[in-house]
């Protein structure tokens, strides 16, 4: 007897997943980030490769009309009414809300093995950021862990919170490991010099 098949969630119900959560829990409407998709996806994609044609306003009364024709091109794909293009999704995602956007490209990262920690900018700036987005990681971790502890026991009501935290701790080792390689890249370009140095 064949055991019966393990379905997985499609990729574009993960990001719309991510897309609902954001318009219940940021400053965007479901108009304003069907604007922002359509703007990073006009941005990433050149002309004569879009299988999608958006629409762009040269005046505020065609910007309005454009603005609404956006809105029922990604009403249609969320709803299901049209199947999200595979090209759409990159745009989809980099246009969310920071939180949203990372939160979905480790899911779907993750989904493919990988941890989705970020390539670190070696930049002075970006160890202020790294130390940050660790903070806020490790902050989030410590919240759901105490959210599945706060009643001393643990049962199945708490499988949600055990998710939740099992992807916060996913999103803590990422931000880790993204540090890790913003220090060791740099400890790679000072040291050798620290060498040269010492030996003059």
């Amino acid at each position: 007897m064949k055991p019966d098949p393990q379905y997985h969630e499609p990729r574009s119900a993960v990001v719309f997943r991510h897309t609902t959560d954001a318009i219940r829990n940021s400053a965007h409407t479901d108009s304003s980030l069907a604007q922002a998709i359509a703007e990073q996806y006009m941005a990433d994609v050149a002309p004569g490769e879009r299988i999608l044609q958006f629409h762009v306003g040269i005046d505020a009364d065609s910007a309005e009309k454009a603005l609404k024709a956006n809105g029922q091109i990604i009403a249609r794909i969320r709803n299901g009414t049209v199947k999200m293009p595979v090209d759409l999704e990159e745009s989809w995602v980099r246009a969310l809300p920071p939180q949203w956007r990372d939160a979905c490209s480790r899911e779907l990262a993750r989904r493919y093995g990988f941890l989705g920690a970020r390539i670190p900018m070696m930049e002075p700036h970006a160890g202020v950021l790294a130390v940050a987005r660790l903070s806020v990681e490790f902050g989030h971790t410590l919240e759901a862990l105490t959210n599945i502890l706060a009643d001393g026991r643990i049962c199945p009501k708490d499988i949600p919170e055990l998710r939740r935290a099992l992807d916060e701790i996913g999103q803590l080792e990422a931000e880790l490991i993204t540090a890790k390689r913003y220090v060791t890249g740099h400890l790679h370009e000072l040291a050798p010099r620290a060498v040269a140095g010492s030996a003059a």
